[in-house]
């Protein structure tokens, strides 16, 4: 093409530098070639036509989804544990302090005694010396929100008590902490006992201990005087809550769960659950300065022959500021046995067995805290979607209502189809491991082109049917299928609408009969129930409006000035083996394929039939030359040019026509300009 426009350039040169100075003007022919292009159905759609292998014919093979249930949408709801635990909560050590007055600290006089046999007259006596008590074991100071003195008096004089009176007292501003009367003692080891509710007081480290009153019974003759024996006084504290305290607190668990943890599966009841995504989130905020370590164990979560088990330090905050801990783990691939703690014993659904233990350690330091102290536990199951699951997945009806689908076997087509030979089927098919039932309400198929709906009537599919269980197989399924015929149906005439559309309206149940697998139905997360439109038939049809479609590339953009173009002539010489005439469309397209006008074509009968034997199959390709005349606008639209749209559009004959892959059109093109010369 570029060496005959090469020559023509140059012959125009010679003719214009080379003539006399007369001015002359003739007419010059140049015919170039244009592009070439060849059709046939396999350029047009292999996705449903397919070859025939015995005889080269086409076969179309379709499958259309029109609904699709997941019960994989069965997923566990979040939950978990939120633990507040404020110093209310925690406790300081039980302990107990012991201290004696003795029988000298009573009266001096029995240090003279000492040693001796005397007789002891009847005594009473206030106000003995206060005896300090050391608390700093426990605390600098402490406000208790609850807590409890136990006060233990022990008579090792030789007479008997009739009455002593007991006080406790702050040694730093003298404030009473606890009073009270201890009546009719024994002599030699007798003892008493009271307990004194601490709520609402404020106890420092140092004590004093003050026997207020203390009246006792003369002797049965005489005794042996030991100055170093007489009364002890035990304190025994307990349940120490403090509301404020500067205190050492001793180890102790602020969190100890041991029990099952139920999740919401939306109307299923499983027993396993293997986790193909889903995580463990673990959050705690304190104030307390301690440090804290947590201990978590899910007995029934097991992955690599392990129990999931995980420690985690955390450590307290500092001066008055919070400090947090956030761990994350993925639960992904863990198999959780769902039924509970002890779960071959009492064997429940939804509920997974976990042990947490919140421990806060001990520093021995003495730190200051109060009720606006914390320490806050989140502990959270999020996200949580089975790989698979096992149990009893619920009963579950849906109806669709009124829903549209695409489909695609006539996307794109209009024109006339009759069909012969058509198999049609309904199947439904079956990943979810339970029974299953189906009904078809209402399937109208709309062809968005000619705006027809047609609804097809089929009594198989108007009543019940059931889908059985497929085996505990990744990937396996049932099938349940329902053939279609002219006999059971007007299929024939729905296809024959060509739709592009499909409304719908049916129902599906899951588990119609209830829990009758005891617990062995199952779904992996990809499990699913197919409603599809199956069709497969030799490729026969009686068609209209069929178009095949090619796009060339041009680049006319050198071919000189267009003023000089009187016309130009495109010719279009077409072999075609098909059983059918085509209709043929050309359109100029720029280099964005935006369009830039259509061709007239003469004849504009278009393209002739192919010679086909009795079955159809092309013998002998039919020749066809076609003009397209261009005016000079015309020509010029050329140079715009980026591709040449070439449309082949099917004209219906009525007839049913077997196709084959040996059927092809091939088209040639060759432009011819005119110009005008001049000197």
């Amino acid at each position: 093409m570029l060496r005959d426009r090469i020559y023509f350039l140059a012959f125009i040169a010679v003719l214009f530098f080379g003539c006399a100075k007369e001015q002359t003007s003739w007419d010059v022919n140049s015919t170039l070639p244009l592009f070439k292009t060849e059709l046939s159905l396999n350029n047009v759609d292999n996705t449903y036509l397919k070859p025939n292998i015995t005889d080269s014919s086409y076969l179309l093979s379709y499958e259309n989804l029109i609904y699709r249930y997941k019960i994989n949408d069965l997923q566990a709801t979040d939950t978990g544990i939120d633990a507040f635990f404020s110093l209310r909560k925690l406790k300081l050590s039980d302990r107990i302090i012991e201290n004696s007055i003795t029988l000298g600290q009573i009266n001096p006089l029995f240090k003279i005694l000492n040693g001796q046999q005397a007789e002891i007259p009847a005594q009473e006596q206030s106000n003995l010396t206060p005896t300090d008590i050391d608390a700093s074991a426990f605390f600098e100071t402490a406000t208790l929100d609850t807590g409890y003195l136990d006060v233990s008096i022990e008579n090792n004089l030789p007479v008997n008590i009739s009455l002593i009176v007991f006080e406790l007292t702050n040694a730093t501003d003298n404030t009473v902490v606890a009073s009270d009367s201890f009546l009719n003692i024994p002599k030699d080891g007798g003892l008493a006992k009271k307990t004194i509710d601490l709520r609402g007081k404020t106890v420092t480290k140092t004590l004093k201990g003050t026997i207020k009153k203390l009246i006792t019974q003369s002797s049965n003759g005489l005794v042996l005087i030991d100055a170093s024996k007489g009364i002890t006084v035990r304190l025994g504290v307990r349940n120490l809550r403090p509301s404020t305290a500067i205190a050492a607190f001793p180890s102790q668990n602020v969190i100890d769960q041991d029990e099952g943890l139920t999740l919401y599966m939306g109307g299923a009841e499983v027993k396993w659950f293997k986790v193909a995504k889903g995580q463990l989130r673990i959050k705690v905020e304190s104030t307390i300065e301690e440090n804290m370590s947590m201990v978590l164990s899910l007995p029934g979560a097991m992955k690599n022959g392990q129990p999931f088990y995980q420690e985690l330090s955390m450590p307290g905050s500092v001066g008055k500021g919070v400090s947090r801990t956030e761990q994350i783990y993925d639960m992904t691939g863990f198999l959780l046995d769902f039924r509970g703690k002890n779960g071959p014993v009492k064997d429940t659904v939804n509920t997974f067995h976990q042990i947490l233990k919140v421990t806060l350690d001990s520093s021995g330091r003495k730190l200051a805290v109060s009720l606006k102290d914390s320490i806050k536990l989140t502990y959270r199951i999020e996200g949580l979607k089975p790989e698979y699951a096992i149990g009893y997945l619920g009963n579950s009806l849906t109806r669709t209502g009124s829903m549209t689908t695409d489909f695609g076997l006539f996307k794109g087509i209009d024109g006339n189809v009759g069909v012969k030979d058509l198999n049609v089927s309904f199947i439904l098919k079956n990943s979810i491991g339970t029974d299953g039932r189906f009904k078809l309400h209402k399937l109208d198929g709309e062809n968005v082109f000619s705006k027809n709906t047609l609804g097809l009537s089929a009594n198989p599919l108007m009543t019940d049917l059931f889908v059985t269980s497929p085996m505990f197989i990744r990937g396996d399924f049932t099938e349940t299928k329902v053939d279609l015929n002219s006999n059971n149906s007007n299929i024939k005439a729905f296809l024959e609408n060509m739709p592009q559309k499909l409304n719908y309206d049916l129902e599906t149940e899951i588990s119609p009969n209830g829990n009758v697998n005891n617990y062995q139905d199952f779904v992996f997360d990809d499990s699913k129930l197919d409603v599809i439109m199956r069709v497969d038939a030799p490729a026969t049809f009686s068609i209209g409006g069929l178009v095949l479609r090619d796009t060339q590339g041009l680049n006319l953009s050198d071919l000189g000035s267009s003023d000089r173009i009187k016309s130009a002539t495109l010719f279009l010489e077409v072999e075609n083996s098909f059983p059918v005439d085509f209709g043929l469309d050309v359109e100029l397209l720029d280099k964005q394929y935006y369009r830039l006008g259509n061709l007239d074509i003469t004849p504009q009968n278009g393209i002739s039939s192919g010679v086909v034997d009795d079955n159809g199959y092309p013998l002998q390709a039919t020749k066809s030359l076609l003009v397209i005349k261009l005016t000079r606008d015309k020509a010029e639209l050329l140079k715009k040019s980026g591709y040449v749209a070439i449309g082949m559009k099917i004209k219906g004959n009525g007839k049913m026509q077997r196709l084959f892959n040996a059927s092809k059109v091939n088209v040639k093109s060759r432009i011819q300009f005119e110009y005008e010369a001049r000197n």
